[in-house]
């Protein structure tokens, strides 16, 4: 979904500033890409794979791949939008955690310090997140950038989370292997819980 090349290494107080930009700028569409979909626009409309149209086509592959993503992560204990009443335009869930999962994230990881964070620390969804990926195999999003920083300060955006579905097939059955980790978890748990996952599971950002 983006145009991701290059890398960039410094001290802490030139990175910190980057960490909080890059994830309102890394999900553009370049310039090249921009003018060849203009391009490519014009056959979108003829019939594709099965279907009416290449629109048709995808928003058949992308509410299979979302269902598929929203079912592993209800089973897991994380609460999805009822996409019967709720629009579903775009390729990301947003999750809201369960008490069992909040109550299984390792202490050590909440409120730590953080400096890409709102506010500089690790509120529960920076936790949570963190918590996955470097325990569970699970690459996510902490919701609280999208919110304001008063709102995220008050907890608003504690329980939520936000996760990608445009990935292929493999990524999302192995993310719900891992998330299946998770429905075993008891209060608590997430001190001494060591995943053995991280290798299968994917990146959900």
């Amino acid at each position: 979904t983006g145009w991701q090349a290059g890398w960039c290494i410094g001290p802490k107080r030139l990175i910190a500033p980057i960490h909080q930009l890059l994830p309102y700028v890394q999900f553009c569409a370049s310039t090249v890409i921009q003018e060849a979909l203009a391009r490519s626009l014009v056959r979108a409309d003829e019939p594709y794979e099965g279907h009416s149209s290449y629109y048709e086509y995808l928003k058949a592959k992308y509410t299979r791949k979302r269902d598929l993503l929203a079912n592993a992560l209800t089973n897991a204990g994380f609460a999805v939008p009822d996409y019967s009443k709720t629009p579903g335009g775009g390729f990301f869930i947003f999750a809201r955690a369960g008490k069992e999962i909040v109550d299984a994230i390792p202490s050590k990881y909440l409120m730590a310090e953080n400096d890409a964070a709102p506010g500089g620390v690790a509120r529960q969804d920076w936790a949570l997140c963190q918590w996955m990926a470097e325990e569970i195999g699970l690459l996510c999003i902490p919701s609280s950038p999208f919110f304001s920083l008063a709102k995220a300060e008050q907890g608003a955006s504690d329980s939520f989370i936000r996760v990608a579905f445009c990935k292929n097939d493999e990524t999302i059955e192995a993310a719900a292997k891992a998330l299946e980790k998770l429905k075993n978890i008891e209060a608590g748990a997430g001190e001494s819980y060591n995943a053995t996952v991280a290798s299968a599971a994917g990146d959900l950002n």
